[in-house]
């Protein structure tokens, strides 16, 4: 996969998103939310995002369920997913969907759970997973800027090597941006030069103590 550098910002409102966000994952999406319970990745305190910390609602997933766009794709969506333990619907049309997810449900008595469906066009399986939310201590963040590898040695030093994966100091920021370098062989200064440009306005210029956070994945 490579270096990810992620700016997400603490924000007071829970996104309008397609997709669920997860507590205590290694890798974030677009959003997502952290809880005082599993704040334990970062190198600040809980409370250094006290301006945004509330009552925020938490998804548990319960099951997951893959539904085949056509018998068709049945084969190659299974081999695809064969390392997880899935239940597996074929989609026929509209209303055999609808049947058998009626009856799937009645069957696990899922009637009163809540819902996500995750159809992503250019594959053959949508993904629908079935949750509760409960509401717990902690904060929603946002991404506000990024940047894939890019880094020096010294990035991978500082940020890669022990167990906080979420910086939110302004020096680590400024650290951050003294190791944009040259990477790839085809690098001249002038990509070096538009690259240090770039993580300036997405990560330096917009940074907000309290709320920014840098997230490390690779």
């Amino acid at each position: 996969m490579g270096l990810d550098i992620t700016h997400y910002k603490a924000t007071m409102e829970k996104a309008e998103s397609h997709t669920l966000f997860y507590i205590g994952n290694d890798i974030y999406g677009e959003t997502g939310a952290e809880i005082r319970e599993k704040f334990d990745d970062f190198n600040v305190d809980f409370d250094h995002f006290r301006k945004y910390v509330q009552e925020i609602d938490v998804p548990t997933e319960v099951e997951t369920v893959i539904i085949i766009k056509g018998i068709e794709n049945l084969k190659n969506v299974k081999e695809h997913f064969k390392s997880s333990e899935r239940t597996f619907i074929v989609k026929e049309n509209e209303k055999q969907l609808q049947k058998e997810l009626d009856d799937f449900e009645k069957m696990k008595d899922y009637q009163n759970l809540k819902k996500d469906f995750e159809d992503i066009h250019h594959t053959n399986w949508i993904i629908l997973k079935y949750y509760t939310l409960e509401k717990k201590e902690g904060f929603y963040f946002k991404s506000v800027g990024e940047q894939r590898k890019g880094m020096n040695g010294k990035f991978w030093d500082k940020f890669c090597n022990g167990n906080k994966c979420n910086f939110a100091l302004k020096e680590d920021f400024y650290y951050a941006f003294s190791c944009v370098d040259r990477y790839w062989d085809t690098d001249t200064k002038q990509i070096v030069r538009l690259r240090k440009e770039e993580f300036k306005k997405k990560f330096l210029d917009n940074f907000e103590l309290g709320a920014s956070f840098m997230s490390i994945s690779y």
